[in-house]
């Protein structure tokens, strides 16, 4: 039988051609190639170095991106960063950061040490920038606390009052995601170890602060945590004295590109780019040996240290699972053998039911991939591979260049590091949604099941025995609607990516409709999967500036039941039409005909927009007749 995966030792392991090369070399390349190609090159500096030098030169190189989104770019955000001490370098750095993630940034630098002039000044250079994120810079030597407190309760009230006060000008000025970074308490303040017995003491308050405000974020508002960052690369380079008395530099110069990196993950999941699903393969990954040669007895898992790692690494993707994100198997392997320790070792971690997917064959593991992709209804940059073997992560990038791929190293004792270091699983957001999404994707691979038996697609749509309900957005709906307007790419008809404020302004609109779309199967409930939100316009006219479907409900016919609940609202309310529009962003081709399915008329076509109306004392939306919609109207 021949061996699932090449053994380590016989081939060097050059981790892959990204960082195979050097952070000069990569440079080189940067400077010759075309721009789209350049960015996507210096986005990975992060991979390569730590060096502030490197990064400062890939940022010099890094294409400016202008007022667009530019086609190399999953995004564009503009970016405004606000602090109390010296930010230049950090806001120079940044745009290298989030090209890693397939974001165009255009960066705004506010004055130094003025961030709270321009939060409370509606006409600062803040606001003129109308920024899409803002990230607050700010030092622990900012904090109104006193050395020792004779009052905790008190100053620590105040000080979390002045924060959130500060979040929320911002929140309804800028309409912006706000990412703060926590207050790293300094270790030179003469109580020592004492710190942490005395009652009151500054650095029980910053860290008490730190919990507090964590617990009070408002929708929209983000903590990054600076002090796990600083714990992680050093205190020493995470504060250097010499930088503060000489520039008010307070971060370290070697610990920016860190600080750079972690901010890029977090707005970009913020953004809704994190990857979705993990593809594991088994030998030598989820457990040590070959199961098809050294059997079930033989496998290396739960005695010793490389099988507890092993295990370890199982309990950090379980860690995953519970947060939303999607684990499948894709092993070469027989599929008997490749189960059974899922189903019979006592030490195994994961279970089948933690999967989406099981694949185990013989097949080339990226048309696997492929398909995988096409089941679950995702784009393969949703995928992350993470396999042992060198010589399958290179056919998996060399394939499907959009999947993302683990480097895991040779010692399994750094495998769940090297998964919690991945700069493409960093959550934006956890929602009840995200809890319950494998058991949703699992559901829709019983429908895929029940497509493939049916003999006709109505007799398929009939049989799943859907439920369409329909609420409007309300406060405990909103977190959820954010999240998916902020992650939405296929079924998106405007792909406008709004944030919480704009989201309320939009509902406070007299006369708005807004509506939340949840579907539930014979085989599952599949949670809030869809989302629209229109407002009123001239002459007599409700237009729809937002509506998305998650893509596993794509194909169902929900987009109908959508339009005939909206446009049934807009007739009671009195409105003699609905406008529509359909911008064109490369991604959202599946929405591109759903107005017209939806019995819209074409109305004109400008640019990527495409517009259209729907005559409410003339036209009907079709009735798919397989979904019962509830409340009834």
């Amino acid at each position: 039988m021949l061996r699932d995966e090449t053994t380590r030792a016989s081939v060097p392991d050059p981790r892959n051609r990204r960082t195979a090369q050097t952070p000069q070399s990569l440079l080189t390349s940067a400077r010759e190639a075309a721009p789209g190609e350049a960015a996507k090159l210096l986005g990975r500096m992060g991979d390569l170095s730590d060096e502030l030098p490197h990064w400062l030169s890939a940022a010099r190189i890094l294409p400016a991106p202008g007022d667009t989104r530019p086609g190399w770019a999953r995004r564009y955000l503009r970016i405004a960063v606000i602090g109390s001490h010296t930010t230049g370098q950090l806001a120079a750095i940044l745009p290298v950061a989030l090209a890693r993630h397939g974001v165009a940034a255009s960066v705004h630098e506010s004055p130094y040490g003025q961030y709270e002039q321009e939060i409370l000044d509606p006409s600062s250079s803040l606001y003129a920038f109308a920024p899409d994120v803002v990230l607050l810079l700010i030092d622990e030597r900012e904090l109104r606390l006193p050395a020792i407190s004779d009052d905790p309760a008190r100053d620590l009230a105040a000080e979390t009052s002045r924060w959130t006060s500060l979040w929320q000008v911002l929140r309804e000025r800028a309409g912006a995601t706000v990412l703060q970074t926590t207050f790293v308490p300094r270790t030179d303040d003469g109580l020592g170890h004492v710190a942490l017995a005395t009652p009151g003491s500054r650095r029980q308050l910053v860290r008490a602060l730190n919990l507090q405000l964590g617990q009070q974020l408002p929708g929209g508002v983000h903590l990054v945590d600076a002090e796990q960052l600083a714990s992680a690369i050093g205190t020493g380079r995470w504060s250097d004295a010499r930088y503060w008395f000489l520039a008010k530099q307070s971060i370290g110069l070697a610990a920016l590109p860190a600080l750079a990196r972690q901010l890029g993950q977090v707005i970009a999941a913020t953004a809704g780019l994190s990857s979705k699903v993990v593809v594991l393969d088994l030998d030598n990954t989820l457990w040590g040996g070959v199961i098809g040669e050294d059997g079930l007895a033989g496998i290396v898992l739960g005695n010793g240290p490389s099988g507890e790692a092993f295990q370890a690494f199982q309990e950090a993707l379980l860690a995953l699972r519970r947060r939303g994100v999607l684990l499948a198997v894709v092993s070469k392997n027989n599929d008997a053998d490749a189960r059974e320790p899922f189903l019979k070792h006592p030490d195994m971690r994961l279970g089948l039911d933690d999967l989406v997917a099981f694949r185990a064959g013989w097949d080339d593991k990226a048309a696997v991939i492929r398909q995988l992709a096409e089941d679950l209804s995702l784009g393969l940059d949703a995928f992350v591979f993470v396999d042992d073997n060198p010589f399958e992560r290179e056919a998996v990038r060399a394939a499907l260049p959009q999947v993302e791929v683990l480097d895991l190293p040779a010692d399994p004792t750094g495998y769940p590091a090297a998964l919690a270091r991945h700069p493409s699983l960093e959550p934006g957001s956890l929602t009840a949604e995200d809890a319950a999404r494998t058991r949703q994707y699992q559901a829709l691979a019983q429908a895929g099941a029940a497509r493939a038996a049916a003999a006709t697609p109505e007799e398929y749509l009939a049989g799943l025995e859907m439920t369409a309900t329909f609420e409007p957005v309300d406060a405990t709906t909103r977190a959820r609607v954010v999240q998916l307007i902020g992650k939405t790419n296929q079924f998106t008809l405007t792909a406008r990516r709004h944030g919480e404020a704009a989201v309320q302004a939009m509902l406070e609109q007299p006369g708005a409709i807004a509506l939340t779309l949840r579907l539930s199967d014979r085989y599952a409930d599949h949670g809030l999967v869809g989302v629209v939100i229109a407002v009123p316009a001239p002459e007599h006219t409700l237009r729809v500036d937002t509506w998305l479907m998650s893509c596993r409900v794509l194909g169902r016919g929900a987009e109908l039941s959508t339009m005939a609940v909206l446009t049934e609202a807009a007739r009671r309310q009195g409105y003699a039409r609905v406008l529509g529009e359909h911008i064109a962003t490369g991604r959202n081709e599946p929405a591109r005909s759903a107005y017209e399915r939806s019995g819209f008329t074409a109305d004109g076509v400008e640019g990527d927009t495409s517009t259209w109306i729907f005559d409410l004392a003339r036209d009907h939306v079709p009735d798919p007749g397989h979904i019962r919609i509830t409340p009834p109207f």
